[in-house]
């Protein structure tokens, strides 16, 4: 398979992997009572970065976004970074080129750098809690 093919291949690939995760939905969050709780919440009574994203994940899998984005960001805001390089993907392979996604290795920066904060603060801010 040439290089050229493998754009086209992801960008009819990931559009039906989507619609299988909606169609079967239900069979996936069956799946969500035996995954296991936080250990490091467990031992330290602290959030850890990834505290609520099966919570996330449930919520926007039921299409509710903003409770989503109660219980962890994390899930929406790599869904959108997702999304953009999908579309960029899907650009390339059509012989256009359109960047939607920054470049710059400090925006991705800024980002972790919010994300790291947003991890802590929640730690103290009840409304912030998953």
């Amino acid at each position: 398979m040439s290089n050229k093919r493998i754009p086209k291949l992801l960008s009819v690939l990931l559009p039906i992997t989507a619609l299988f995760l909606i169609i079967f939905r239900e069979s996936v969050l069956a799946l969500v009572p035996y995954f296991p709780s936080c250990y490091f919440y467990q031992l330290f009574h602290l959030y850890c970065p990834s505290c609520g994203n099966t919570r996330s994940v449930v919520s926007l899998l039921h299409g509710d976004v903003l409770g989503s984005l109660r219980f962890n960001v994390v899930p929406a805001i790599m869904l959108l970074i997702l999304f953009l390089a999908y579309m960029e993907l899907v650009t390339y392979s059509f012989g256009k080129q359109v960047r939607l996604l920054p470049r710059k290795l400090s925006f991705y920066l800024i980002l972790i750098a919010g994300l790291v904060l947003y991890w802590i603060v929640r730690n103290f801010i009840p409304y912030l809690t998953p």
